[in-house]
């Protein structure tokens, strides 16, 4: 079902006809990177101050573009002809701009591949004939395409605090597209399967043949000390450990391509080496 609807999305990106938004604004932090990532910086007036801080910002903000902090005064005086808000925040801010006849966008969040699938939609609705985006969505359509793995490898996400991902999360879909078993899914697909703490007594006894982890070296605080076990170490050492960038969790269409791409070719490696 999901492979059938990219051809869709590709048709929609060459057939938008809306005149481009020459003055667009966002009041959402994954709409603020899209944008700063795949339109020409000319065009945006303003994105959201989250964006500012070096843990979001992928690269350094025009000097022109005003942050703000979701108020629709902030806005006006910037005389924005399309602002971008997300499905959830930002909706006094949206509902006063859409009283003043400022034309304002939701564009839905993406938690699964069905809603990135949605969400790329939307934007390829408002950003017409993109070249970014057109590329982004044909890499992953295109790997989305490709049949699944019939042998399946184990693996576990051990996330900061210990906290790992079951079935319903994006994290778990990308896995098992790239031809793993999640260990922390839920066998009985409920909603229960979803985030969750896990010991980490209970990740080494699981024995994934792939640890997947959300950070690195370069970002350990004190919840990322169980990254230091022995037993992990030697997950590491073997490279039999996947990480996955921070832009996953809260802009995946960032980085849901590269990310299963790669996934996919841990896979094979790690089938090389069995």
């Amino acid at each position: 079902m999901a492979a059938r609807l990219w051809p869709c999305l590709v048709a929609l990106l060459f057939s938008t006809s809306t005149a481009a938004a020459e003055r667009i604004a966002s009041l959402n932090l994954c709409v603020d990177q899209l944008l700063l990532d795949w339109v020409d910086h000319e065009r945006i007036v303003s994105v959201t101050w989250l964006s500012a801080n070096e843990h979001y910002r992928r690269a350094a903000l025009p000097e022109h573009v005003t942050l703000n902090r979701g108020h629709a005064e902030e806005l006006l005086g910037l005389e924005p002809d399309l602002v971008l808000v997300g499905q959830y925040g930002g909706g006094r801010a949206a509902a006063r701009l859409r009283q003043l006849g400022v034309p304002v966008v939701t564009i839905p969040d993406a938690h699964n591949l069905a809603q990135l699938q949605q969400q790329l939609q939307a934007l390829a609705a408002e950003l017409d004939d993109n070249a970014e985006l057109l590329r982004q969505a044909g890499r992953l359509g295109q790997i989305l395409q490709q049949p699944r793995p019939a042998e399946l490898l184990s693996a576990m996400i051990l996330s900061a605090n210990n906290l790992t991902y079951g079935s319903g999360m994006l994290e778990h879909e990308l896995l098992e597209r790239a031809g793993f078993r999640n260990l922390a899914a839920d066998p009985d697909g409920g909603e229960g399967g979803q985030l969750q703490r896990v010991m980490l007594e209970q990740v080494i006894a699981a024995e994934p043949e792939l640890l997947v982890l959300y950070g690195g070296e370069q970002t350990f605080a004190l919840a990322h000390l169980a990254a230091r076990h022995p037993v992990i170490r030697r997950y590491v050492d073997s490279g039999r450990v996947f990480t996955l960038p921070a832009e996953l969790g809260f802009c995946p269409a960032l980085v849901a391509a590269d990310v299963l791409e790669k996934l996919r070719q841990k896979r094979e490696s790690l089938v090389e080496q069995q």
